[in-house]
């Protein structure tokens, strides 16, 4: 009986060693003594040998995101670059990536050198112009064609796939930042001197005709008054005329009465003579 129950535990415990499953987030390579037997990529319970038999090395299926850190690169014309760049990668040979690189660490690593390696070759068939101007080459025009050469690349020599490489940012080293900001300030300050140069002249010209539109209105304005003032002048005199011719004497006295509203005031002291017309006039006016 006890030699039963020991066999079922045996049996028991070699069959829970030689059971294993997968989950659909991951693939598996069976090795034996070291060396691979058997890649599984379906999900599910499987079988193998017991330990140390058989053992299994699990690796993760799913993308990954690999961000390089900024290296610096030569332009075509030797301008430096600090160019940042992200990966996209998963394992898609987990035979040969066991083999080439046998830990994520490691492939990451040497992932990390060989895209850098195609960014400084495609950054140094291309002049510093091209990257950096306003009409510069699209990022991601440069992102596709090292997607392209790494693709090949990586599943060759290390069994995954690099599904897309972008580039994060692309400028100059910090020690040369300063002095292109200080020359795209000093261009700028010339601009705006420029334009403001440009502003006083055309203000000059405006204010200057502005003010010999100005001068022709008011001259225009002073002989359309004086034409008014001489006719009204002339039609006033032609009613002094018409008025005298009808009765001189009435008219005289208005015109003294006139004189007299202008010279006096209530507090005037009028010295005349008194054989003269106007202290004849005053005492005629006063009888």
């Amino acid at each position: 009986m006890m030699k039963l129950l020991l066999g079922c535990l045996v049996a028991a415990a070699l069959l829970s060693a030689s059971l294993y499953t997968v989950d659909a987030r991951e693939v598996v390579v069976v090795t034996q003594f070291g060396k691979p037997v058997e890649t599984v990529i379906a999900p599910g319970l499987k079988v193998r040998a017991p330990w140390p038999l058989h053992q299994v090395i699990r690796y993760d299926s799913r993308v990954r995101l690999l961000s390089v850190p900024p290296s610096e690169v030569l332009t075509k014309d030797k301008k430096n670059l600090v160019v940042e760049v992200f990966v996209l990668w998963r394992i898609v040979d987990p035979e040969k990536f066991l083999k080439a690189m046998s830990t994520p660490e490691v492939a990451e690593t040497q992932l990390s050198d060989l895209v850098m390696s195609q960014v400084a070759a495609a950054m140094g068939n291309r002049n510093f112009e091209e990257l950096m101007s306003v009409d510069a080459v699209p990022a991601a025009m440069v992102s596709d064609e090292l997607g392209q050469g790494l693709s090949a690349l990586s599943w060759t020599r290390m069994g995954v796939k690099v599904l897309d490489v972008r580039l994060r940012h692309v400028g100059l080293p910090l020690q040369n930042e300063q002095s292109v900001y200080a020359r795209m300030r000093a261009e700028r300050s010339r601009i705006a001197n420029a334009y403001r140069s440009e502003g006083k002249e055309k203000a000059v010209i405006i204010r200057a005709e502005a003010d010999r539109q100005s001068a022709e209105i008011l001259a225009g304005a002073d002989k359309e008054a004086a034409e008014i003032r001489a006719k009204a002048e002339g039609a006033a005199a032609r009613v002094y005329a018409q008025s005298y011719a009808k009765d001189p004497d009435f008219y005289r006295f208005l015109r003294r009465l006139e004189a007299y509203e202008t010279m006096l005031d209530e507090n005037s002291v009028m010295v005349v003579q008194s054989d003269g017309a106007l202290f004849g006039a005053l005492q005629a006016e006063l009888k």
